[in-house]
C-alpha cells in the first residue's frame, strides 16, 4: 500500500473543507470479513484493500439535501372516488408524502383535528370538516385541509396551527355554493349557466388555499 504524504493529505483536506467537508483523522476502522463500522463496500475488505491495523483520515462530504417544502392540501371525498387531493400548494411539489393524506381522511369520523407523525410523514395536521351541498348526496361535502411539515412540531407550534386550520374551517364554511368548486373538473356535466360559478368560487377557493399557506409560513417562522 502506498502512504500519502502529509502535505498531500492536508491539501485534500483543505480541498473538500471548501464544500463543507469534515475529516476525522487517524480514525481505527473495525474491519471484519463480513463488514466495516462504516459502510464499506465488502470489496475493499476482500480484496485487503482496508488494513484493520492501519489508521485511517475519514473524509465526510456532505450530499445535496432535497428538502422537503412545507405543503398544504385541500382533500374531500369524491362520490364515485373516495377521498381525493383536490388541490395542494405550492403547485410545483411532487411529493411522496400527499397520498398519505388520503388514508388519513379515510379514517376521520367526525369534524375535528386530526395529527398524524411517521417516519414518511413528520408532521401532518388535519382537519376534516364538512359544509352544505345541493349537489351531494346528503347535502354536505366532507372537505380536510391538511398541513405537512419536514419535522416534528412543538407543542406550541401545534396549537397554532390547529386555530389557523379552525378559522380557516369556519371562513370555508360561511362561503356561499363553496361546493361547486369542487366539481370543476366535471363541469361539462352541469348547466352552462352554472360554469361562470364553478370557475369562479374555484379560483377564489385556490387563492384562499395560497393564504392559508402563507398564514401557516408564518407562524412556523414565527417559533
Amino acid at each position: 500500500m502506498k502512504m500519502m504524504s502529509e502535505k498531500d493529505r492536508k491539501d485534500i483536506i483543505s480541498e473538500v473543507q471548501k464544500f463543507g467537508g469534515i475529516s476525522l483523522r487517524r480514525q481505527s476502522l473495525r474491519v471484519h470479513k463480513n463488514g466495516a463500522k462504516f459502510p464499506i463496500s465488502k470489496t475493499y475488505i476482500d480484496d485487503e484493500l482496508l488494513d484493520p491495523e492501519m489508521r485511517y483520515t475519514l473524509i465526510l462530504i456532505p450530499e445535496i439535501k432535497i428538502a422537503s417544502k412545507t405543503v398544504v392540501t385541500l382533500s374531500y371525498f369524491e362520490r364515485k372516488l373516495g377521498p381525493v387531493i383536490f388541490y395542494s400548494y405550492p403547485e410545483d411539489i411532487q411529493d411522496d408524502r400527499l397520498p398519505l393524506i388520503i388514508n388519513i381522511m379515510d379514517q376521520a369520523y367526525k369534524e375535528g383535528y386530526y395529527v398524524h407523525m411517521s417516519s414518511i410523514v413528520p408532521s401532518s395536521l388535519n382537519y376534516y370538516f364538512e359544509i352544505p351541498s345541493e349537489w351531494a348526496r346528503g347535502n354536505k361535502e366532507m372537505l380536510m385541509i391538511s398541513v405537512i411539515l419536514e419535522k416534528p412540531i412543538s407543542k406550541l407550534l401545534g396549537q397554532s396551527i390547529q386555530e389557523i386550520c379552525t378559522d380557516f374551517a369556519r371562513k370555508l364554511k360561511n362561503i356561499e355554493g363553496l361546493f361547486k368548486a369542487l366539481y370543476v373538473k366535471e363541469i361539462e356535466k352541469f348547466p352552462e349557466k352554472e360554469h361562470s360559478d364553478i370557475k369562479k368560487i374555484n379560483e377564489s377557493l385556490r387563492r384562499k388555499i395560497e393564504d392559508f399557506y402563507q398564514e401557516i409560513i408564518i407562524s412556523t417562522k414565527q417559533e
